[in-house]
């Protein structure tokens, strides 16, 4: 197809993901913000979704702003919408992050009616919904489900909110009664937030008339979609969810746009695994229990550690963990692209563990191959084969067009499978169900197909191995999508648009 013909009259594109999220909205994101968008606009979610950008060719990972805020300099628009949720204090670390690397950002605007992330909210979701025991859903502790829940019942802070320090305390004192249990004080709050309020200021707008407006003038427009379809509030796992509606209908609402409004959405999925970060059913899920259960462990497991016990690679973890209490970031980044390097340099056993005949070691070899740990918290993401019954649900909300990423990560596996339908004791069915319960209750019915090579070179479609092919023909019969483009590397020109 060529992407000149893919996007042959289309105004908005909205790139969101058909699976638990973490599948490469980013690159995605950056390959059309580059020759394509004006416009880069973020509905849904906080500082709980992460992404990796390149500012003044250096790579830079930003939890809020989207990654349009890379090309602001060339005058590209970036705005955080109406739908997000909006830590000050984290917003301002991020900028301070591009004023080190010299970088602008004058065209961002700040929606004046997304919600404020406040302390209260965030020590109460370290104190309830962090931990992943007894059942817990395993949040990111970024205060992000408790400030929903205060939108939702109308008691909540805005942005907007913020600018007016009468109201801001007035706001403040109401929460008090709210949330006794936090010892709110208001005049520190306030005192605390000040400088940050100040830095945003001049960037508040009214994003939902700016959006109205550069949608009737022809710009393009592009939504960045945040963590994933199985994810969405309304859509997704019940009750491992995030509390935002991160579906297309959503992610458009959340920048105050009809979904009608979207010529082109692109659903991302990983091919042909996929991941999950944090509790929750996972029917495709390598060795199960055992996988989630060694996940749910956190930064015991992380990257350090797995680099050093399946790779051999020679670590302290004594002093990786005292780096990490410490906050060390600099000792932190600079030993992760050591151990980045390692990996790349020894994916002669990345192979072995892929082809050993262990499942558990199957997924951590996939995990270090691909990079699966969490942009924002470090956690090692639970690995399976990419589910077809899965895709097919997101297809009927999110659209048919899709992107598949990651292709090139199992390369050098013998065999992979895709999973077509699942099996419930003697019966089979194709249909996703919300329900956590019936899901756990699921086995997977795969289809297998012989492994393939290095494909990072190939960008025609029709060279990429006979075998991949015809899982990605069968992936569109089952899900009725529609597989536009496929990634095959993680650098923006790795990219075969069909």
């Amino acid at each position: 197809m060529g992407i000149d013909k893919l996007l042959d009259g289309v105004k908005t594109i909205a790139v969101v993901c058909n699976q638990w999220g973490d599948t490469g909205k980013g690159k995605f994101t950056d390959y059309l913000t580059a020759d394509w968008a004006d416009v880069i606009a973020r509905g849904t979610g906080g500082n709980n979704a992460g992404h990796t950008v390149v500012v003044n060719g250096k790579e830079k990972v930003f939890h809020l702003l989207p990654t349009g805020i890379a090309h602001d300099s060339a005058g590209k628009i970036t705005i955080l919408g109406n739908g997000m949720v909006i830590d000050p204090l984290a917003l301002v670390a991020e900028i301070d992050e591009l004023n080190r690397e010299c970088a602008t950002y004058n065209n961002l605007m700040i929606s004046k009616d997304a919600h404020a992330i406040m302390p209260w909210h965030i020590a109460t979701d370290r104190a309830k919904y962090q931990s992943q025991s007894d059942g817990g859903i395993g949040s990111t502790g970024k205060g992000i489900g408790p400030c929903y829940e205060d939108k939702i019942g109308r008691r909540g802070i805005t942005i907007g909110h913020l600018l007016n320090r009468d109201v801001l305390a007035e706001k403040i004192k109401r929460a008090k009664e709210t949330h006794p249990e936090q010892q709110i004080d208001v005049e520190k709050v306030i005192s605390d937030l000040t400088p940050a309020i100040e830095r945003i200021t001049p960037f508040v707008r009214d994003t939902v008339n700016e959006m109205h407006d550069f949608i009737r003038a022809g710009r393009h427009v592009l939504l960045e979609g945040a963590q994933g379809l199985l994810l969405s509030i309304e859509h997704g796992t019940d009750r491992y969810v995030t509390s935002s509606d991160c579906s297309l209908n959503g992610t458009a609402s959340g920048v105050g746009i009809s979904a009608k409004a979207i010529d082109l959405p692109l659903g991302i999925v990983k091919f042909p695994f996929m991941t999950r970060v944090g509790a929750g059913p996972f029917p495709t899920e390598f060795a199960g229990r055992d996988q989630e259960d060694y996940c749910a462990e956190g930064l015991k497991h992380d990257i350090f550690y797995e680099a050093k016990v399946y790779l051999g690679m020679p670590l302290d973890l004594a002093e990786v963990r005292g780096a990490q209490q410490k906050r060390n970031r600099t000792f932190l980044e600079s030993l992760e692209r050591e151990v980045k390097s390692y990996i790349a340099q020894h994916r002669d056993k990345i192979v072995d563990l892929f082809n050993n005949g262990s499942e558990f070691e199957q997924g951590v070899a996939i995990r270090l191959a691909a990079g699966e740990y969490g942009t924002t918290t470090g956690r090692p993401r639970r690995t399976g084969w990419t589910d077809a019954v899965a895709a097919r649900y997101a297809v009927g909300i999110n659209g048919p067009k899709l992107i598949l990423t990651k292709v090139d990560a199992l390369a050098g596996m013998r065999e992979f499978n895709i999973t077509c339908e699942y099996a419930i004791g003697e019966h089979v069915t194709s249909e996703f169900s919300r329900e956590s319960g019936s899901l756990r209750q699921v086995q997977p019915v795969n289809i297998t197909y012989n492994g393939y090579g290095e494909i990072r070179d190939i960008r025609d479609y029709d060279n990429l191995p006979r075998s991949l092919r015809r899982a990605i023909s069968d992936f569109e019969h089952l899900t009725g999508g529609e597989v536009v483009i496929v990634s095959v590397g993680p650098d923006r020109d790795e990219t075969i648009v069909r």
